[in-house]
């Protein structure tokens, strides 16, 4: 079977986003880097299956991609690949939001550890357990044909979790910027080494 290739794109920076904080989940995206978008999209294959999350900053950033690369094909989008619901922390400020989490267990990387779960909203865990349904789903689907994944820093972070077997607390030890590209490969063959390869890891416009 033919190595697959995997492109994890995370979306565009959040329009009014402060400190890395949302005013809600489905915010839009920030499209004004051409150049790192132009500098994405010359990296991605021409004939793909394109995926997204079905949120606003997602959609729009795969949108921006596709047609850059005159792209006529289907963008499917799937619930699996939506980010992490923070619930009711949606539209605080830090100040306020603190107080909330400090006696939560800490993590050294991330503001909240795997498990935590914050009201009205879902842990990493879970965010996990859905991105790995979805990788499942499309590995095993018959395609051949390279994707691209339009979607979150946190269900990258997840799908990089499973294909390397890390407990959900080290998976999100990863760096994931706005606008990144993340590599990965896929082989059915059963050897050592694994099913998966790390290509590329959060590679962005050059500076």
């Amino acid at each position: 079977m033919s190595i697959i290739d995997w492109y994890l794109v995370r979306h565009a920076p959040v329009l009014g986003a402060r400190e890395n904080l949302y005013k809600s989940a489905d915010e839009p995206a920030d499209l004004s880097n051409h150049a790192a978008l132009d500098w994405i999209a010359q990296r991605l294959p021409d004939q793909a299956q394109w995926f997204s999350s079905p949120l606003q900053r997602t959609r729009q950033t795969a949108q921006a991609l596709r047609e850059r690369k005159q792209v006529t094909g289907e963008l499917i989008t799937s619930p699996e690949l939506t980010e992490q619901d923070f619930g009711d922390w949606y539209g605080l400020e830090f100040d306020k939001l603190w107080p909330k989490i400090e006696g939560l267990p800490p993590h050294n990387w991330s503001l909240l550890a795997a498990d935590s779960t914050p009201p009205g909203g879902e842990s990493f865990t879970q965010v996990a357990a859905r991105a790995t349904s979805f990788l499942e789903g499309h590995v095993g689907d018959g395609s051949t044909a390279p994707r691209v994944i339009v979607t979150h820093a946190g269900v990258i972070r997840a799908i990089l979790g499973h294909c390397f077997e890390l407990a959900p607390d080290l998976a999100l030890n990863f760096a994931l910027d706005t606008l990144s590209l993340t590599h990965l490969q896929f082989s059915a063959k059963e050897f050592r080494g694994g099913h998966w390869r790390l290509v590329g890891l959060n590679h962005v416009l050059p500076d």
